[in-house]
């Protein structure tokens, strides 16, 4: 039996109104990114924060030990999501790699 994994997702908006499909989504990309690479329930914080016209996606959470921590910015936050779960893939398949390489 498949158990789901709980993935909670706290976010913060800074200097920009909280909508619900940005929410959404950013919880949505997140989600799916943990989902592939963590075994376990996980808590993160997301923080999504404008600045003139720096829209930025930070995310920091702990898994395995290991502290993880993310931050893009672009001309606005959907771009800055996306490129945070990249980033974030990236560092999860690295931390991935390093566990499953000393077994």
């Amino acid at each position: 039996m498949v158990q789901s994994r709980v993935v909670n997702v706290n976010i913060t908006f800074r200097n920009t109104e909280s909508t619900e499909p940005i929410k959404n989504y950013a919880t949505e990309k997140v989600t799916s990114c943990l989902k592939k690479y963590i075994h376990h329930d996980t808590e993160t914080h997301l923080v999504l924060s404008v600045e003139k016209n720096r829209h930025i996606a930070e995310i920091n959470f702990n898994v395995d030990g290991a502290d993880f921590s993310c931050s893009e910015e672009s001309a606005n936050l959907y771009a800055s999501i996306d490129a945070l779960v990249g980033s974030l893939s990236n560092q999860l398949r690295k931390h991935k790699d390093k566990f499953t390489s000393h077994h």
